[in-house]
């Protein structure tokens, strides 16, 4: 709504888990993809770039542990007033991402940890709790590949919908999770205050 009063907005602390997580998403969408495509031979190309993804992976996941934590235990702000099929939608959306991130993540360290190959993160080894299980190592790969689909996909939406309410909406949504809200948005908020 034009003009209306800005969503209030997280706390700094959840905001940037938020941006770093997106990021670590991102890359992570983008190395595992890659990865896949360099050639076995030589091996060393190859295992660092998966080293490198489970290492962005397990610190993805502690940091949305960190993020779950501060939502178990504090209210989201207030949502600008919806529809209420938009507010459920806005809610399901974003339990979606939780499950996802960490269904996507676990798979993805279960299945390493029982593939027969050290666990890295950033090239320090990681003890093994668990031997080669080629059986669960396929099934967490079939999990872990569904689950990364289907959190591209929510993302997307996510992503949609934020871009709708900040181009289409204006009712400042975008705001309440952006890092610099502090300048811009307020300032705009100011020269649109009457009086």
């Amino acid at each position: 709504m034009p003009g209306s009063d800005p969503a209030p907005r997280y706390p700094l602390t959840v905001i940037v888990l938020h941006w770093l997580i997106a990021a670590a998403v991102v890359g992570l969408v983008v190395l595992g993809w890659w990865m896949q495509a360099i050639p076995k031979d030589p091996v060393g190309p190859r295992a660092d770039a998966y080293n490198l993804h489970k290492s962005i992976g397990l610190t993805a996941l502690l940091l949305m542990v960190a993020r779950l934590a501060w939502r178990a235990s504090h209210h989201a702000p207030e949502l600008p007033p919806l529809p209420v099929w938009q507010a459920r939608a806005a809610r399901a959306v974003h339990a979606l991402l939780y499950v996802l991130m960490f269904v996507d993540a676990l798979s993805g360290y279960l299945g390493s940890a029982v593939s027969g190959f050290p666990v890295k993160f950033f090239g320090i080894v990681l003890p093994s709790w668990a031997g080669a299980h080629p059986a669960i190592k396929d099934a967490c790969s079939v999990v872990h590949l569904v689950s990364s689909w289907a959190l591209t996909i929510v993302i997307g939406l996510h992503l949609a919908a934020t871009l709708y309410h900040q181009w289409v909406l204006r009712d400042g949504l975008l705001w309440r999770m952006w890092p610099w809200a502090g300048s811009a948005h307020d300032r705009a908020v100011e020269a649109h205050t009457p009086g």
